[in-house]
């Protein structure tokens, strides 16, 4: 009774510290948001009791610990490095401490560590050299992957995807290894020499755990941790919906939902079906179904601007002979201190003064990621790349241009082995022209590293290849290498950079400098030798946004800016400005929107299965539009969403018709090109 009395005392401390600091919380808020501050307590107090079992748990079986854990070591090993990426992601993600929280870290290490576990109560039941062998490799290999994507996700805030694979040779390791520092080097090496050395076994014992009982136990905890942990999901989701009912708290706690996810997840069942399988459930043939447009559909489409009711306008005369496309790579806007006053104001001066001077979007989207994905949208105005489909047959900026009888040229950094981009570019996007690390090899250029080739040496060549084609009509995209996560290179010696740029403590402020610095050269010698003239439009924009991790969460304040789809540069330079009269800076567009824009300026017809608007045209709604990773993204002054694309019941109106929409315009898209 006397206990009973202690811990009933506890409770209701614990209960008043939580409902005062919650209040403290909500305290300047008026009116005080009361469903708010009881959820903030019940939450909190559900968490502290949790922690509080766990404790107890431990407690109660503090007698066997010692034994448990020198027996089952490696797991515990695992475990200990479970947790320590977990408060990593946690902070990274900004995550609240909830119970939510706590319980996905709990459910979480259990499905980190349950691989191991049954391989070493295996062990202990069958001790063998071959189970031993056995425990090491399932052991050796989870802890590999925890590194792996622990590193990922430091650099994209996501676990290992699909993507990754389509993309791994010995040129994307060579560009991710140019980037790390030796000391990040031999921490990593450490680490799994660390790893290696931490695998230790007890020698048999003649008496052992009841293997079917202990079976069970685990069988257990995976199933009521799972169970427990997705139904306190549903019921928080509920409780919003139903109770709180503030829209705003109902769509960030499902972002949070999604982020706690990542923790659940377990990362070497993750890794090996991102290697083996394409998880892009959208961007499959065997997935397309043909999916008409309801009248509901297409109802709400035109509210949200993406049906459009008027006709587009037609094509006048060519306003341009040539225009040239400089992407670069992995450029957030943010990045560039015109947007960014957070950042040192010597980091991009060339660039904040074309902002000033030309025309401009400010709030202009990736529409794909990562590089091949947003080439596709830029040159092919459609969201989903699928490499299945023929791309002979699909309208693109390239065909366009040559069939008009313009040259079209595509110039890469890197490798054309990398990604198979010498066959499937060409094919894909059609240009005839296709230059790449070779071409720049046999023109007798040197410097390349990690990725390619740097911006001063790709700057260089587009300015002979402008020289050398005076007199031709040319689509001309130069495609830098340089910004490339995780870490940029920049070109430019310590003791000639600004104090602020070179004392920055993150790498991206100098990768910054030297883009600007190598663009305020090319920009300087085309006036120089007569390259910058009424008839040829410059542009600069970005293949994508960075991937949302790294430093990049340090540069972008901005949540909502920092999504999977964010926005980039887009600058048009020229010295006949003429015709972009008509372009809205504070307009919302996307990749998609650029193709149908530059065919507009060259007097031709944008192809039937464009997706994207002309940027010239006045619309009533304007909009972004984006997709990755079976998510699709929306954006507009008055509203953006994130639309869960394979979601059996979507939330609202507005995701069922725009998923409705992008798997019409790509199933059309198959069944036109098959």
């Amino acid at each position: 009774m006397y206990r009973r009395s202690i811990i009933l005392v506890i409770l209701l401390l614990l209960f008043a510290a939580e409902a005062f600091f919650a209040r403290q919380f909500y305290i300047e808020i008026v009116p005080f948001p009361e469903d708010e501050w009881w959820m903030t307590v019940v939450n909190n107090c559900l968490r502290d009791l949790l922690l509080a079992g766990v404790a107890g748990l431990l407690y109660f079986r503090r007698n066997r610990l010692v034994d448990r854990t020198k027996r089952y070591f490696p797991v515990v090993v695992l475990g200990v490095l479970y947790l320590l990426i977990a408060g990593f992601m946690v902070s990274q993600l900004s995550l609240d401490k909830g119970f939510l929280t706590v319980m996905a870290i709990l459910t979480g290490l259990n499905n980190n560590i349950v691989l191991v576990l049954l391989a070493a109560m295996c062990y202990h039941k069958w001790p063998s050299a071959i189970m031993k062998a056995v425990y090491f490799a399932v052991y050796f290999f989870t802890a590999l992957t925890m590194i792996f994507d622990a590193f990922y996700f430091w650099q994209t805030s996501m676990h290992v995807e699909s993507v990754l694979f389509k993309n791994l040779n010995i040129y994307a390791m060579q560009g991710v290894l140019s980037g790390m520092t030796t000391l990040q080097l031999v921490g990593i090496s450490c680490a799994v020499l660390a790893v290696l050395l931490l695998f230790r076994v007890t020698k048999p014992q003649k008496r052992k755990p009841n293997f079917a009982w202990s079976l069970l136990c685990v069988a257990v905890f995976f199933l009521c941790l799972n169970l427990s942990y997705w139904s306190m999901v549903q019921v928080n989701k509920y409780i919003l919906t139903e109770y709180v009912c503030v829209w705003g708290d109902e769509t960030s706690e499902m972002i949070r939902s999604d982020y706690r996810n990542l923790l659940t997840t377990p990362v070497n069942v993750n890794f090996v079906s991102k290697m083996l399988f394409d998880t892009d459930k959208i961007a499959r043939r065997k997935h397309i179904e043909q999916r008409p447009l309801t009248a509901k559909d297409e109802r709400v489409l035109k509210e949200l601007g993406i049906l459009r009711t008027q006709k587009a306008l037609q094509p006048l005369e060519a306003q341009y002979d040539k225009i040239v496309l400089l992407v670069l790579e992995s450029v957030h806007r943010d990045y560039i201190g015109f947007y960014n006053k957070n950042i040192p104001r010597e980091t991009t001066p060339f660039l904040d003064s074309l902002l000033a001077k030309y025309p401009r979007l400010d709030n202009y989207y990736s529409s794909a990621i990562p590089t091949t994905q947003g080439l596709n949208a830029t040159f092919r105005s459609h969201l989903i790349f699928d490499e299945d489909i023929n791309g002979a047959n699909q309208g693109s900026l390239f065909r366009s241009v040559q069939e008009a009888g313009w040259r079209g040229i595509f110039m890469n950094a890197s490798s054309q082995y990398y990604s198979n981009e010498m066959r499937e570019y060409p094919q894909q996007f059609g240009m005839k022209e296709y230059y790449a690390k070779e071409y720049l090899q046999d023109l007798g250029y040197s410097g390349a590293s990690g990725w390619g080739y740097h911006n001063d040496v790709l700057y260089k060549e587009t300015l002979r290849l402008l020289e050398a084609g005076r007199k031709d009509k040319m689509l001309l995209v130069t495609k830098t290498l340089d910004m490339h996560q995780p870490y940029p290179y920049y070109g430019i010696s310590w003791a000639d950079m600004p104090e602020a740029v070179r004392d920055h403590e993150l790498v991206t402020i100098r990768g910054m400098y030297w883009v600007d610095q190598t663009l305020k050269s090319f920009f300087e010698q085309a006036e120089a030798k007569g390259l910058m003239d009424d008839r040829t439009l410059f542009i600069i924009t970005a293949d994508h946004n960075p991937h949302s991790g790294g430093e990049y969460t340090k540069i972008v304040t901005n949540e909502n800016d920092r999504k999977s789809i964010a926005p980039i540069p887009l600058i048009f330079v020229s010295k006949n400005l003429q015709p972009l009269n008509n372009l809205m800076t504070k307009d919302y567009a996307s990749q998609i929107d650029l193709a149908p824009t530059l065919l507009y300026l060259a007097g031709l017809k944008a192809p039937d299965d464009f997706m994207g608007r002309n940027l010239l045209e006045a619309v009533d709604t304007p909009f972004a539009l984006g997709y990755f990773g079976g998510k699709a993204f929306y954006y507009s002054a008055d509203l953006d969403f994130e639309d869960q694309m394979d979601n059996p019941a979507p939330a609202t109106a507005y995701e069922d018709a725009l998923t409705n929409y992008i798997i019409h315009e790509y199933s059309e898209r198959q069944l036109r090109n098959q």
